[in-house]
């Protein structure tokens, strides 16, 4: 019998991490997600950083392919009606050439800064730097220690889109860009009560989960309670820092509502940060949200799927998942086998 406690503790180790897949995900499966108020997306470009402010984004993933414990799960990410910022640095002869063409359109010669009435606003012309302000367009570009620093804001509306596709892996829930690891799936989970310590990005991890008792809001309708809220930890990078808040629906583990200025996501779409938190559903319902135990959305929040959620099954607070109860099932057997065997002989 001694002999078979390391047999034991080999099959242990053989057996599968547990499965990230909840019952209703397959091919052709999504959710569509949207927010609505005040919401900035940053994206690196060659030409320089770039900065969309849009009243109105959505997001959708789709699943593409599944097999073999993998997904190839397409992205989608809208803005609408945004305006535009753009910061380049430029090479101090490539800024003085811009700068030389500006000033050449005023006649400036030099000296005094010169400044131009034109057509719903005014330029200032100077030696190191150019000024444009109207009503569609901001511009402006200074040049000094040996680098030209140049700014356009544009205040004519425009869409943007922006599509990519990562694959998953639905067995331990990593997300790969082009091959490369990139994060952590929270996109869904198979218990939203289990997801502490889930690793969404090197160094950013699910710290503290809090079950809700209420009715959940979203675009697509209410959830029922229980709805879990997950927590990160605080992460800095160049120009924001913060931390992501994701909202489940405890019975199928979809996330309903995420606010993610950090995601592996972002980075198949090209995206240096986003801070996307709907502030007009809270506030289109404020009466019902005061007066009944109902909580208002957040981030980027569900408004459309497919997913059958009619077959959902309760899910406990904490505990195993199925699968891996399977697993231990299965080393129950294979050590029964085991132990029948050795009585034989």
């Amino acid at each position: 019998m001694k002999r078979l406690v390391p047999v034991l503790a080999l099959l242990l180790l053989l057996v599968p991490p547990t499965s990230a897949t909840p019952y209703w995900f397959g091919e052709g499966v999504y959710a569509r997600y949207v927010a609505r108020g005040q919401l900035s997306i940053g994206m690196s470009t060659s030409a320089g950083n770039v900065t969309y402010y849009c009243p109105h984004v959505e997001f959708t993933w789709r699943a593409l392919k599944v097999s073999d414990d993998k997904a190839r799960v397409s992205l989608l990410l809208l803005g609408f009606n945004c305006t535009r910022e753009e910061y380049s640095t430029l090479g101090e002869g490539e800024a003085m050439a811009l700068l030389r063409e500006y000033q050449g359109r005023y006649n400036f010669t030099g000296g005094d800064c010169l400044e131009v009435p034109v057509t719903g606003g005014n330029v200032t012309v100077c030696e190191n730097s150019y000024y444009e302000r109207t009503a569609r367009r901001v511009v402006g570009l200074v040049v000094e220690d040996g680098k030209g620093r140049l700014f356009n804001r544009s205040y004519t509306p425009e869409n943007f889109s922006r599509a990519g596709v990562v694959e998953i892996d639905l067995t331990t829930g990593e997300i790969y860009v082009n091959d490369t690891l990139a994060g952590g799936n929270f996109l869904w989970v198979e218990n939203p009560a289990n997801v502490t310590g889930l690793e969404i990005l090197p160094g950013l991890k699910i710290e503290t989960v809090r079950m809700i008792n209420s009715t959940a809001m979203t675009y697509y309708g209410d959830f029922n309670a229980p709805v879990y809220m997950a927590h990160t930890n605080m992460m800095s990078l160049p120009g924001i820092s913060g931390k992501d808040v994701i909202l489940y629906d405890g019975s199928s583990g979809l996330a309903i509502a995420f606010f993610t200025p950090f995601s592996p996501l972002w980075e198949a779409l090209g995206i240096s940060n986003a801070v996307i938190q709907d502030t007009e559903f809270a506030r289109e319902h404020e009466r019902e949200i005061k007066e009944s135990n109902k909580m208002p959305p957040f981030g980027l929040v569900l408004a459309g799927t497919n997913i059958d959620f009619t077959r959902a099954e309760e899910l406990p607070e904490e505990g195993p998942s199925r699968t891996a109860l399977f697993a231990v099932v299965g080393v129950a057997v294979v050590l029964g086998a085991l132990l029948l065997w050795r009585w034989r002989r």
